[in-house]
């Protein structure tokens, strides 16, 4: 595959929910590619172990719904010239329909993957508004393609999109040099998606022009695009990694269809 990561030397960077996933997979790109990489992450043991090997890095304890913990982070960091909010979860306790779902659950997706983002967003403003620099959010396919389980996660990755744009048109109004775009993975190999079953990944599977999962490090790509020079005059936009399954209708495989529960 192509690196289109960009070369981030002298760059120092910070990846929420770094211990894993896309996470962990953006964090080690971007200091394979030279930037200085804070591993923030709610188990900053488990931080620790993903840069394991990484000598310009280091891992921070983050509970990325705590402000006061965002502004500890911030006066470790100091300058900071790139922000990825890929910290997220897809729900707190099972799976459940809007009619269902319980409002601590709702409110505890949100606290994370919107609350989180927005703490982020704003922590990114404040350390690179003298110097300029580049947020990317972790948004979904889901905020886009309704799910009969997952309506919170639906719904808060929609939100993450939202803000994705209020927050670039606010460095603007501001003469901020900042941009601020977000990524939309579709199914990905990782923690969130081991759970399942092999039939149910199979309809999922069958529905993906590309036949497959993708890989953590396929949507680092991407991040690190957004985030590098190469993306100088991109903002406030999504850019969907999915194997095309949101263009199923385009590529020649029908209109995507709602899987159902499990």
């Amino acid at each position: 595959m192509p690196d289109v990561a960009g070369d981030f030397a002298g760059k120092v960077a910070l990846v929420t929910g770094a211990a894993s996933g896309i996470g962990a997979a953006t964090a080690r790109l971007l200091a394979g590619r030279g930037a200085f990489v804070w591993f923030a992450d709610l188990d900053a043991d488990a931080g620790d172990a993903a840069r394991r090997g990484i000598e310009a890095s280091r891992s921070i304890a983050l509970d990325v719904r705590e402000p006061r913990n965002w502004r500890d982070v911030e006066n470790c960091v100091g300058g900071l010239d790139i922000l990825v909010n890929a910290a997220g979860i897809s729900r707190t306790v099972n799976p459940a329909g809007i009619a269902e779902v319980a409002l601590d659950d709702w409110r505890g997706v949100f606290a994370v993957n919107v609350e989180g983002s927005l703490l982020g967003c704003q922590m990114a403003m404040r350390a690179m508004a003298g110097r300029g620099g580049a947020i990317v959010n972790v948004s979904s396919t889901a905020a886009v393609a309704p799910s009969a389980t997952l309506g919170a996660y639906g719904a808060s990755k929609a939100a993450v999109l939202q803000l994705t744009r209020s927050v670039a048109a606010a460095c603007a109004a501001q003469a901020l040099s900042i941009r601020c775009n977000a990524v939309q993975p579709g199914m990905v190999e990782t923690p969130m998606t081991g759970g399942m079953t092999k039939a149910y990944r199979r309809v999922w599977e069958e529905q993906i022009p590309a036949q497959r999962f993708g890989q953590a490090d396929e949507v680092a790509q991407a991040i690190c695009f957004l985030a590098s020079e190469a993306a100088s005059y991109v903002n406030g936009e999504a850019l969907l990694v999915d194997g095309g399954l949101m263009n199923r209708a385009v590529i020649g495989g029908g209109s995507p269809v709602e899987i159902p529960p499990r």
